[in-house]
């Protein structure tokens, strides 16, 4: 994130198309937050006679069709472009909210909600890779930080309108903002990659040199994107057996159990309900002010984080993370316990825990299990297999969310609601033990290094045999030759240093392998 601030006039046409493609992720910020304030708006307005059912299919339902989205995805991608995509999945996500709007009956929120759900599986993966192959390697990771940084931006604003306005005009309203995204992509060029991958090579290289401006010399990126362009397009294809390897399986399961810890937190319960949480705590605050300074929170939280990820190493993150979420959740429950045993007096006493516990599991959350999961998923997933991993990763993320969020309301209703955040507080300390116990470091390692981990015995037997590199320097005298030997590990912390922020000196556009880190969902 830093290296924005090095030289900002280099990057400002990048941070400028980091900036458009973002704005898909502030709409998705809004769709996720538009329940926990629409949602009590809509129940006691009784303008739409809903279920309880209804209630919880209609605020869970877009995490499950995002699935459906991820799958058209990569084919429009491919076909229509990652600027044209994004300009018109802004057209959905504005149907969406006026259906939302004028709904009159239950099943315009159901269409409504679905397809403001499958709009989240487009944005995903078309900002994502719209950023990726528009930034220059030195800051990739920066601008694509700006994903979560609009994703926040666009629960607050959802948060603060629906403080003030009944459910049906926040959704208008909210119908507005993809005319932004139309507009900001209308101005954007095509990526290069894109380009190459049409034969366009006049058009690429138009489009690398606006992106890197008028006086930089694109002629080595340019020769670089094009011999990449060829090898992928040399590359094997995968089969499906080699993806029960060990080498492949392990990294795979990993990111799998910390997508299931991380939503099994409650994360997306909490975005979702937030209102109805402080509705229920009787909290002597007003529940949408609450509301909203849970938002102000994530959104600065978000910030700092990215700032701390490449500082501290990935597992001592997600430690203090997951001990800090169990405190917090742990409290949020005795709350709710207390007031079910005592009533209305524990409101009068501890009526300002509800918003401090949650306060602090958003910060703890923002810190580690927020970001971590999905930049260990990009670090640890072999680099053939990157792509393929990366999406089983990430749909299972999405039923998770969809799992988690589907059964509040029922768990609410059996467990009672300490019972439901004491639920999540034992899977946030099965996530600590779980970081402890099997989960590798990862920061300061090559990519190289970390393939390495998962490697078979056999793989580790010849890696270890050229542990050490010798580098000889012939001498004459007595046709001796002198050799000095240096340890491979050396070498290979020397080369590592490009993964992490210590290493900014040595990072080239050589050493970025040019893969997408996904932002967390």
């Amino acid at each position: 994130m830093l290296r924005l601030f090095k030289n900002p006039r280099k990057v400002m046409v990048q941070m400028g198309a980091a900036a458009a493609a973002s704005l898909s992720f502030m709409i998705m910020g809004m769709v996720r937050a538009w329940s926990s304030p629409g949602m009590p708006s809509l129940l006691e307005s009784k303008a739409v006679p809903l279920s309880e059912s209804d209630v919880s299919w209609i605020s869970s339902i877009p995490p499950l069709a995002s699935l459906v989205g991820s799958l058209l995805a990569g084919p429009c991608l491919t076909i229509l472009g990652r600027r044209r995509t994004l300009m018109l999945i802004s057209i959905p996500y504005s149907l969406g909210f006026l259906l939302i709007g004028f709904a009159s009956h239950s099943s315009m929120l159901y269409i409504g909600r679905i397809l403001d759900g499958a709009m989240i599986g487009f944005s995903a993966p078309s900002a994502q890779i719209f950023i990726g192959e528009c930034a220059s390697p030195r800051v990739r990771g920066a601008l694509g930080a700006f994903t979560a940084i609009f994703l926040s931006l666009g629960i607050l604003i959802t948060y603060i309108i629906g403080a003030f306005v009944p459910w049906n005009v926040l959704a208008w309203i909210l119908s507005a903002f993809p005319a932004l995204l139309f507009i900001a992509m209308f101005f954007m060029p095509e990526t290069p990659t894109w380009l190459l991958s049409k034969n366009r090579e006049d058009e690429a290289r138009k489009s690398l040199q606006f992106l890197r401006g008028a006086h930089t010399d694109v002629t080595g990126e340019f020769e670089r994107l094009k011999a990449n362009m060829a090898k992928g397009a040399n590359a094997q294809q995968i089969q499906p057996k080699d993806l029960l390897k060990g080498s492949v399986l392990k990294p795979l399961l990993l990111s799998m159990a910390l997508m299931l810890l991380q939503q099994f937190s409650g994360i997306n319960s909490i975005i979702y309900f937030t209102v109805f949480i402080f509705q229920k705590a009787g909290s002597t605050m007003d529940k949408n002010l609450a509301t909203i300074i849970v938002g102000i929170v994530q959104l600065l939280a978000t910030i700092a984080s990215m700032f701390l990820v490449d500082r501290a190493g990935r597992r001592i993150l997600l430690l203090v993370s997951g001990i800090v979420m169990s405190i917090s959740l742990a409290a949020l429950g005795a709350f709710f316990y207390m007031l079910e045993i005592y009533g209305s007096d524990v409101q009068l006493t501890l009526g300002w825990l509800p918003l401090a516990s949650l306060l602090l599991f958003i910060i703890a959350y923002s810190s580690g299990f927020a970001n971590v999961p999905f930049l260990i998923m990009g670090e640890l997933f072999p680099a053939k297999f990157r792509s393929v991993l990366g999406s089983l990763a990430s749909c299972f993320n999405l039923l998770c969310t969809f799992t988690i969020i589907r059964s509040f309301g029922d768990m609410n209703k059996t467990m009672g609601e300490y019972g439901t955040f004491w639920f999540y507080m034992c899977w946030c300390v099965v996530g600590i033990f779980f970081v402890y116990f099997f989960l590798p470091e990862t920061k300061g390692k090559s990519l190289d290094e970390i393939e390495r981990m998962f490697a078979n015995k056999k793989k580790q037997q010849l890696y270890a045999a050229s542990a050490e590199t010798a580098i000889g320097t012939v001498v004459d005298k007595n046709d001796v030759f002198t050799v000095e030997t240096i340890p491979r590990a050396h070498i290979d912390e020397r080369l590592s240093q490009s993964h992490s922020n210590d290493g900014y000196d040595l990072d080239s556009d050589e050493e970025d392998n040019g893969e997408v880190v996904a932002t967390p969902l």
